[in-house]
């Protein structure tokens, strides 16, 4: 007889195939490759325990020893990795903290699949999203993430996330009291945003789906 897979497993299925494609896209973050840049560049002179980042209250706070026994040569070189792996997914919890809080008031117009007749207006904010969003489109996605990894590189001898593109205005190579106090704004509200924005996925499951359900009691 013909059985037929249940909303569950599809979703299931689903979920599963484009995580898959997500996590091959961006494995290069990780790779041993990097180690190759960060040897042949010129080592920050500063010490890992006065780097920008060491902030109250907790200062230098390393309990497990990254910096000290990482595998990636010297301390100095261990912070270098850690710490472009840091503001990489700083900027990405930014970025999706952000669109998180103004998905649920505003969609783009037109259509996300106009073969499926899916409008972007169609697609829920939040975890949601990943049930309805085709698996096509999650290959996108992961095929984009997979072009930036591979051909925007991070400069040699350069301060972790400096990718030539600037700062906001800043020059990130002068090193001067306005950049540095920049540069440890972004590390800061990363750091938040990758907290905040794991806060919102769990909170969304704590209250069965309600989406900054928090947010409610503003009116």
């Amino acid at each position: 007889s013909n059985h037929r897979k249940s909303p569950k497993n599809n979703t299931m299925a689903r979920l599963t195939t484009a995580i898959t494609f997500i996590l091959a896209a961006t494995a290069a973050a990780f790779a041993p490759v990097s180690q190759v840049s960060l040897k042949a560049a010129p080592l920050n002179a500063v010490a890992p325990e006065k780097q920008i980042g060491v902030q109250a209250p907790f200062g230098f706070w390393d309990p497990l020893g990254f910096i000290a026994r990482g595998p990636y040569g010297s301390p100095e070189e261990n912070f270098e990795h850690y710490r472009a792996v840091e503001v990489k997914h700083g900027r990405v919890a930014m970025a999706a903290t952000l669109g998180m809080l103004v998905q649920q008031s505003y969609h783009f117009t037109g259509f996300i699949s106009p073969s499926k007749n899916l409008a972007f207006a169609d697609v829920p904010n939040g975890l949601k999203a990943l049930d309805v969003v085709p698996i096509e489109g999650w290959c996108q996605m992961a095929v984009v993430i997979g072009l930036h990894e591979i051909f925007i590189k991070q400069r040699e001898g350069k301060a972790p996330g400096d990718f030539g593109t600037g700062y906001f205005g800043f020059a990130m190579n002068d090193q001067g009291a306005k950049q540095l106090r920049g540069l440890s704004a972004e590390i800061s509200n990363g750091r938040l945003a990758m907290v905040g924005i794991l806060g919102m996925f769990a909170s969304e499951i704590v209250h069965n789906g309600d989406v900054l359900a928090e947010t409610k009691i503003f009116g």
